[in-house]
């Protein structure tokens, strides 16, 4: 770090004048074009570190920050993807592609990054095999050059951007100008040389000095945290952020460290009488008085008893205690630092946190940190690196979500489809990881549910009740629809046949009926005509004897 400029020393200029300048460093003249403010205080006290500085200064909470970062991005999965625009050519077969799923689809498209490689009527598939595929797992295939394996290659990517603000890729190309192996660039030693005509923003990359290598624009690909005062140079990163933070946090460790292996402080003063005459005892004999003091009281001597054979007093030192101050002091700390990173506290204090508590944690950092990170460098790897070797545009990289679904949720929402039938059992068996079964292709439908014809969408009778064959729908196509019509004209005319032969014996038993009911008839009538007559005779006695009266 660089000292406050009143602490500099005074320079004699050429011209005879004195100057307070900063000392020159091995690695300043490899920094960029300076961008931001020149102090970190609000004093003007501290100077901002140089990028070699910040890396000094990745240890700590700011380490165990970064580093969680890195191994989030690391660990996202990054996948290819190609897609196909009506009157485009098919992708070819050596490129194994595979179909996505529409929640895979449906993710690609809300995502801003890849929302336009997908926009209209398209079609999305998976390249599973790919020398760009190949590229990002071994960046460095030569097996005479050994170099990093490809989670390391993006763990130091991210790594570096964390604590620097930038990261450069140098890009090795074949005789075919096609990338053949990534190179990861320190990015304390690149510096990026303007162009001076005004006609693009960088003229070259010098990597090492003035005297290394020189790199075109073209041959490396950049990532970085824009810096607000200047987005198209450089990089500000999280830990240039919480550098007082961090400052701070390391001289409190530094104290501690003084504090633990020589107390940092007296405990007691002890004031000689000196001689006869008043003077003292001298530096020689205070030394060794110190040095038998120390002697005696030292680590397991402490607690012990000392009688000088110097004639003085003893005056104990009372100091204030600070340990809950301190402790709180560097929680707050603590929580400052991981607040710039995007990592909550819980992720440094994972004994101290239940299950609930964790699962809170991890979705709030894979939110917070992972999305965002993801999205930076899948939209550099889209811009610089994919078409290198497709110049159609129909490829394009996208990672998996960072944030993990629910599996409570999932399960839930994989019962319940299930249970009503919306998904059949072996889209059932591969959300559990199961392989397929020739069984599985029909849903499982509950008791209280009917089959539905698909062609009709009314419910289908019972074939063992009616006696009918149901036609089950085929797929699509002129031959499945010829059959299917010929077993509905079937079907149609068994159906006449029966409602056929049920009239008729509807009107055998009606025929039947009648004739029953007429023979019953008349005999219930004559019956009521002999009981009627004698009846009626009588009345015409009473009436003439009536008259006759």
């Amino acid at each position: 770090m660089h000292e406050p400029i009143y602490s500099l020393t005074l320079s004699r200029m050429d011209d005879g004048h004195y100057s307070k300048a900063a000392p020159s460093t091995s690695y300043g003249s490899l920094d960029p074009v300076p961008l931001g403010a020149p102090y970190t205080d609000i004093f003007r006290k501290n100077r901002a570190p140089a990028p070699r500085e910040l890396i000094q200064q990745l240890v700590g909470i700011a380490y165990a920050c970064s580093t969680l970062n890195a191994d989030l991005v690391a660990a996202t999965r990054l996948r290819l993807f190609v897609r196909t625009r009506p009157g485009e050519g098919k992708v070819k077969a050596y490129s194994c592609p595979a179909p996505v799923s529409r929640k895979t689809l449906l993710r690609l498209k809300e995502d801003p990054g890849t929302a336009h490689y997908v926009a209209g009527e398209v079609t999305v598939e998976e390249v599973t095999q790919h020398p760009l595929l190949d590229l990002l797992m071994r960046p460095n295939p030569d097996p005479d050059q050994p170099g990093m394996c490809g989670y390391d290659f993006r763990w130091m990517t991210q790594l570096y951007l964390e604590s620097v603000g930038r990261a450069y890729w140098l890009i090795e190309r074949d005789g075919l100008g096609v990338p053949s192996q990534l190179w990861l660039l320190r990015p304390h030693l690149v510096r990026e040389v303007p162009d001076m005509t005004g006609k693009k923003l960088i003229d070259h990359y010098e990597y090492g000095g003035a005297r290394g290598a020189i790199y075109q624009p073209n041959e490396i690909i950049k990532f970085h945290f824009p810096d607000p005062d200047n987005p198209y140079f450089g990089g500000y990163s999280p830990l240039a952020a919480a550098i007082e933070k961090i400052r701070i946090g390391r001289k409190e460790e530094a104290h501690l460290n003084a504090m633990l292996e020589n107390m940092g402080r007296p405990d007691a003063v002890w004031s000689p009488r000196g001689d006869s005459e008043g003077g003292g005892i001298g530096s020689a004999e205070a030394q060794r008085v110190r040095g038998a003091f120390r002697q005696a009281f030292a680590m397991a001597g402490r607690g012990g008893l000392l009688v000088s054979e110097y004639p003085g007093t003893i005056q104990p030192l009372q100091w204030a205690p600070q340990d809950v101050v301190e402790i709180e002091r560097a929680k707050a700390i603590k929580t400052d630092i991981c607040n710039v990173f995007g990592v909550p506290d819980a992720k440094l204090e994972r004994n101290a946190s239940n299950l609930a508590v964790a699962k809170t944690a991890d979705y709030a950092h894979t939110k917070d940190a992972g999305i965002p990170r993801c999205a930076r460098s899948q939209e550099t790897l889209n811009a610089r690196l994919v078409p290198m070797f497709d110049r159609s545009g129909r490829l394009f990289v996208a990672y998996d979500s960072p944030v993990r679904e629910d599996e409570v949720f999932v399960l839930e929402q994989t019962r319940s489809a299930s249970m009503s039938g919306a998904i059949t059992r072996n889209e059932v068996r591969a959300a559990m990881g199961l392989d397929p079964m020739q069984w599985g292709e029909q849903p499982l439908v509950p008791n209280n549910m009917v089959e539905v014809d698909p062609r009709t969408g009314k419910p289908v009778a019972d074939s063992a009740e009616t006696g009918l064959s149901v036609p089950t729908p085929g797929p699509k196509g002129i031959d499945d629809l010829i059959v299917g019509q010929k077993a509905l004209v079937d079907t149609q005319t068994k159906l006449a046949a029966a409602v056929e032969e049920i009239a008729r014996r509807l009107d055998r038993s009606h025929a039947g009926i009648a004739e029953t009911s007429a023979g019953a008839s008349l005999a219930n009538s004559g019956n009521a005509m002999e009981s009627v007559q004698p009846e009626e005779s009588s009345d015409r006695d009473a009436t003439v004897s009536t008259g006759a009266d």
